[in-house]
C-alpha cells in the first residue's frame, strides 16, 4: 500500500467568491470565510488491479494497521513464487559449488590419469626399442619417428588428465563461488522487494481515524497510484480560512480567534497554527495600495474541544478577531 499524508487544498468556487465579496465590499470586515477540515490520509493503489474486498464501511472508526481494501494480488503472487523458485535454484547451485566435485568424478579422473600414465610408459618403451633397432639398421627412421610421435601424444594426454584430476581435487574457484553468492543475495533482495509490493496490495490505515470514503467501489479497477481510501485523522479538527490582508498586522501564529459555525452563535475558541507568507491570488507587488486590502492569505486554525469534533468536514466557518478590552 502506498499512503500520502496531505490536507484538503481547495475550496468550492462559490465559497471563495463569497469570501472575496465579503472582504472586498466590507459587508462584514470583522469576519473571514473558510471551512472546517481534518487531516486526510489517502491510501493509493499500488497497481491497476481489481478491488476484490472492502474490509470496512464508510464512517467506521479505524485503527492504525487495520485492513481497509484488498486489490487482486494474483499477478504479484505469481511474481513472488517465481522469485522463490529462482532463489531455490541458486541455493542448490551454490551448495554444489561449495561442496566441490563428487567423489565418483574424482575417482574416474584418477583412473583415467593412471591409464594415461601406463600408456605413456608403454609408448616410451616402444620408442626406446625402435631407437635400438635403428642403431642396428633393423628398422627405418620412419618407424622411429612414428614411435616418437605416439610417445609425445601419450605425454600430452597424461599431462591433461593430471590437470583435470588436480582441478577436481581442489574444487571450484573461489571467484566462481563468490559470484554465485552475489547472485543469490541479489535474488533474495528482489524477493523482499516483490513481497513488499505484494503486501501493499492490501491497503491499511496508516493512522487512527474515521474512514471517510472509498472513491472506487467493489469490482472497480482503479489506475495505479489512484486514491482508493481516505481516512480522516488527527488529534483535532482545524479551520482553513482566507484572512484579508489588513488582518496581518493584527494576527500572528498562536493568536486566539473566534470561529463561528452557521446556525450556532456561540463561537469556538481557535488558535492560529499557520499563516501563508504569500497571498492566494494576485501577488502583493502587482497591486495598487487601494487593492491590497482585497488580498487573502490562507490561514490554518486549530479547533480543540468536543464541539469541534462533532462538526462535519467541509462545513463553512467564519473567523472573527478578538478585540482587546
Amino acid at each position: 500500500m502506498v499512503l500520502a499524508h496531505r490536507t484538503k487544498s481547495h475550496l468550492r468556487p462559490w465559497l471563495i467568491a463569497l469570501g472575496l465579496f465579503l472582504v472586498g465590499c466590507e459587508a462584514d470586515p470583522q469576519r473571514a470565510m473558510g471551512t472546517l477540515e481534518w487531516d486526510r490520509v489517502n491510501g493509493r493503489a499500488i497497481a491497476s488491479e481489481t478491488i476484490i474486498a472492502l474490509h470496512a464501511k464508510e464512517g467506521d472508526a479505524v485503527k492504525r494497521g487495520q485492513q481497509l481494501l484488498q486489490l487482486d494480488p494474483s499477478l504479484q503472487q505469481a511474481r513472488v513464487l517465481q522469485t522463490h523458485a529462482t532463489i531455490e535454484q541458486l541455493q542448490w547451485q551454490l551448495q554444489e559449488l561449495e561442496s566441490g566435485y563428487r567423489v565418483e568424478e574424482i575417482a574416474a579422473a584418477k583412473a583415467s590419469h593412471e591409464a594415461n600414465v601406463s600408456t605413456r610408459n608403454n609408448r616410451e618403451l616402444e620408442y626406446q626399442r625402435q631407437q635400438k633397432l635403428r642403431e642396428k639398421n633393423l628398422t627405418s627412421d620412419a618407424n622411429v619417428e612414428r614411435a616418437r610421435t605416439r610417445l609425445d601424444q601419450a605425454i600430452g594426454q597424461e599431462e591433461a588428465s593430471l590437470e583435470q584430476l588436480t582441478q577436481l581435487q581442489r574444487g571450484y574457484r573461489s571467484e566462481t563461488i563468490a559470484q554465485a553468492k552475489a547472485q543469490l543475495e541479489a535474488e533474495q533482495a528482489a524477493l523482499e522487494y516483490q513481497q513488499t509490493l505484494l503486501n501493499r496490495y492490501t491497503v491499511v490505515a496508516e493512522r487512527d481515524g474515521v474512514l471517510e470514503s472509498y472513491p472506487f467501489k467493489l469490482g472497480d479497477k482503479p489506475p495505479a497510484g489512484a486514491v482508493v481510501t481516505t481516512v480522516l485523522s488527527g488529534a483535532k479538527p482545524w479551520a482553513r480560512v482566507y484572512i484579508p490582508q489588513p488582518w496581518l498586522s493584527q494576527i500572528n501564529v498562536g493568536a486566539a480567534v473566534d470561529v463561528f459555525v452557521d446556525g450556532d452563535n456561540t463561537p469556538l475558541e481557535g488558535t492560529v497554527r499557520h499563516i501563508e507568507s504569500r497571498p492566494s491570488f494576485t501577488p502583493y507587488f502587482a497591486l495598487a495600495e487601494e487593492d491590497r486590502q482585497r488580498l487573502t492569505f490562507v490561514t490554518q486554525i486549530d479547533l480543540p474541544g468536543e464541539r469541534a469534533h462533532q462538526l462535519p468536514v467541509g462545513i463553512p466557518v467564519q473567523v472573527g478577531l478578538r478585540t482587546t478590552p
